[in-house]
């Protein structure tokens, strides 16, 4: 008999399941401390954004000089980044260090865990019509791309932006244009990193789990195919 093919979010949760040694490798309160440290860095970059943007506003198109306060919290709230963000790193230290001196022994057991997720998948789709795992790579197919090309023009956008502000300024004078080479320059280092970041943030995110699906609906539907012309055109045995 046929079985429900899953929604592909349950696809991608089997995809996506740790192994679990992966889990019992670090303790809990090493992984919360991580992941605090993390949102953190996160929380601190997205205030120090909003906080240089604010400021850049009120010295540069209000023309209104800046208190010391504002300064002061956008110099914290940089500080407080850069913290989160070392400490993130030495947290992670001795993972990285690990990988650095065998990278293949690394690459080989996360080549290992993503085998055993997929297999594991292909057993839960082999009772699943060829045709019906087809439609679905289809529509994975889709959004894979339709989330690649988000990503790129959310970067392309970002690394556009102060190249835009640049020609929107030639039609009025910049004020002491000397001064102003140096913002802009800075402006358009923070926006590439933003678009940079952003796209790097969709594609591990979005665009290679719904890559992987896709592989494995494909695999699944060759696999099906295969099986039911071996068995003749009778129904599936359960």
């Amino acid at each position: 008999m046929y079985s429900r093919l899953p929604s592909t979010y349950e696809l991608l949760e089997a995809l996506n399941a740790p192994a679990p040694r992966a889990t019992a490798a670090a303790p809990a309160p090493a992984r919360r401390l991580v992941r605090v440290l993390w949102v953190g860095f996160i929380a601190a970059v997205l205030a120090t954004l909003l906080s240089g943007a604010a400021l850049a506003v009120w010295r540069l198109w209000l023309k209104h000089p800046v208190p010391p306060w504002p300064l002061r919290t956008f110099e914290a709230l940089l500080a407080l980044s850069a913290a989160c963000y070392v400490g993130t790193g030495l947290a992670h230290s001795g993972t990285v260090l690990s990988r650095l001196r065998n990278p293949l022994r690394w690459q080989a057991a996360e080549m290992d865990r993503q085998r055993a997720a997929e297999d594991a998948l292909l057993r839960q789709l082999a009772r699943i019509p060829p045709a019906q795992l087809a439609a679905r790579q289809r529509r994975v197919a889709l959004q894979l791309r339709l989330w690649e090309g988000a990503a790129r023009a959310i970067g392309l956008l970002l690394a556009l932006a102060p190249a835009a502000a640049v020609l929107a300024s030639a039609w009025r004078t910049l004020p002491l244009a000397q001064q102003m080479v140096p913002m802009l320059l800075w402006g358009y280092a923070v926006m590439l990193v933003a678009g940079g970041a952003s796209y790097l943030y969709l594609h591990v995110q979005c665009s290679r789990p719904l890559r992987r699906l896709a592989y494995v609906l494909g695999e699944a539907a060759q696999m099906n195919a295969e099986l039911d012309a071996r068995r003749g055109p009778g129904p599936r045995q359960a």
